[in-house]
């Protein structure tokens, strides 16, 4: 579910509306999730990492249910050195779709550390966006 306009008019966030839009969207975390999960998938339909699972699966025409019970049979938890070579491709100029089919805009470094070392974080523009969104949240229930 797309977030509501969430400008007062005075540039300034209206964080009742915010607050409200999640609670409302909360109310049905499954069937919001699993809409959200069909629509990542099928808009990334085809990308090199989840070929290894779906590529013979034609996922563009499956209802949201049934795709995820397919990506949750099939499909492993990866940890982040699952997407290394990947990310690694991505940092040295590979611009080919390996993770999304939108284009990575940027790497950012993680905040902490896994065995001494920060790790890459691949952001397309979607993603980045939402994070803002995510930040936009939290500030609204902290300043309730």
């Amino acid at each position: 579910m797309e977030q509501p306009n969430i400008n007062n008019g005075s540039g300034c966030f209206d964080y009742e509306k915010i607050i409200t839009w999640f609670e409302d969207v909360s109310k049905n975390t499954s069937s919001v999730q699993t809409q959200i999960l069909s629509n990542i998938l099928k808009q990334n339909h085809g990308v090199e990492y989840l070929k290894k699972w779906l590529g013979a699966y034609n996922v563009l025409e499956m209802e949201p249910c049934a795709l995820e019970s397919l990506f949750t049979s099939l499909v492993p938890i990866a940890s982040h050195a699952d997407f290394e070579p990947f990310i690694q491709r991505i940092s040295d100029g590979d611009s080919t779709p390996l993770l999304t089919q939108q284009p990575i805009t940027t790497l950012s470094l993680s905040s902490g550390t896994t065995e001494g070392r920060q790790k890459f974080v691949p952001f397309t523009r979607h993603s980045a966006q939402t994070t803002l969104q995510i930040f936009t949240l939290s500030a609204a229930y902290r300043s309730r």
